[in-house]
């Protein structure tokens, strides 16, 4: 297929490796990054043979497709510019600040048939994939997803930077309705919360325990699914390894058993796919309407937490 034209916006650290991965793959041609900071981008440019620009709407007679990949609060007004004129869009996790801006967006991308991606990577991490092939009823999901002290995406909390993802796999991988969510966070370095523990009941009966920290001492990021009949899987988003485990006539662990992965750059996965899209007119892995389940979730995680300090200074 023809190369798709794609610009990437918003160059930080997220941005520059959406940058890389659309100069190297053959399904995309990178026609050029936008960022205001020209001084740190344009060198950026000259690495991967394309043409910086200050201001996105230059690409808009320039492009098939773009990347979003702005900070979280410019998400809605960018994507819905290049919707109305007919140009595909990947905006990255969450998909905007509110669902009623998410709702739009999906409408604007239907209402003229074009793609629209929400950039939940870890749907395209080949453990994940495997995962979604062999996973059988839940009784217990537990995730967590820990990180050191950061400066990046601190214009959003940890439920939005991280905790967002295992919504997302949740939503993807059981079908069940959210019937309680408890939620607790905690600031600790920002004016959000960096520390959250969220437990959720489906009405299947499956419970979901989630933690997530950027102030944690180790980078983790692992989820580990407790099936009504006994068996553990357990994988390591990271490593991209997934293990099994069965219990044995006396309830023990009959031992370990890896699963094999092709392991692959997810990055590179999503961006092909989405270039995959573009050209064959397809509905992506990760969809708007997808994006808007998990912010919505997450909406309703935050509003929980936000009741729980209420009460606690009452």
């Amino acid at each position: 297929m023809e190369p798709v034209r794609v610009g990437v916006i918003g160059i930080g650290s997220m941005g520059k490796n959406h940058a890389r991965v659309c100069a190297e793959l053959p399904q995309i041609e990178l026609v050029g990054i936008v960022d205001v900071d020209e001084a740190r981008v344009r060198p950026l440019a000259e690495r991967y043979h394309t043409t910086y620009y200050r201001d996105y709407r230059e690409l808009y007679d320039k492009v098939e497709a773009v990347v979003i990949v702005s900070p979280t609060p410019l998400h809605y007004q960018i994507a819905l510019d290049f919707l109305e004129r007919g140009i595909h869009v990947l905006v990255e996790k969450p998909i905007t600040v509110d669902v009623e801006q998410a709702k739009e967006l999906v409408a604007a991308a239907k209402h003229r048939n074009l793609v629209l991606q929400v950039g939940h990577l870890e749907r395209f991490n080949p453990a994940v994939m495997k995962l979604k092939q062999i996973v059988g009823e839940p009784a217990l999901i537990e995730c967590h997803r820990l990180s050191g002290p950061t400066t990046r995406n601190l214009d959003v909390g940890v439920v939005w930077d991280l905790m967002i993802h295992d919504f997302d796999i949740l939503l993807s991988l059981f079908k069940s309705t959210v019937v309680e969510i408890n939620a607790m966070g905690s600031s600790v370095y920002s004016d959000f919360e960096d520390l959250a523990n969220v437990q959720i009941r489906f009405d299947s009966g499956a419970i979901a325990s989630l933690i997530a920290s950027r102030n944690s001492g180790e980078r983790k990021r692992r989820l580990k699914i407790t099936e009504t009949t006994g068996r553990v899987l357990s994988l390591d988003f990271i490593n991209q390894t997934l293990v099994i485990s069965r219990p044995g006539p006396d309830g023990r662990p009959l031992g370990v058993e890896p699963v094999h992965i092709d392991k692959e750059e997810p990055l590179v996965l999503e961006l092909r796919h989405f270039a995959e899209c573009v050209v064959l007119h397809k509905k992506p892995m990760v969809s708007g309407e997808d994006g808007k389940r998990a912010l919505e979730l997450a909406m309703h995680v935050l509003s929980d937490m936000h009741m729980v300090r209420l009460r606690e200074s009452e």
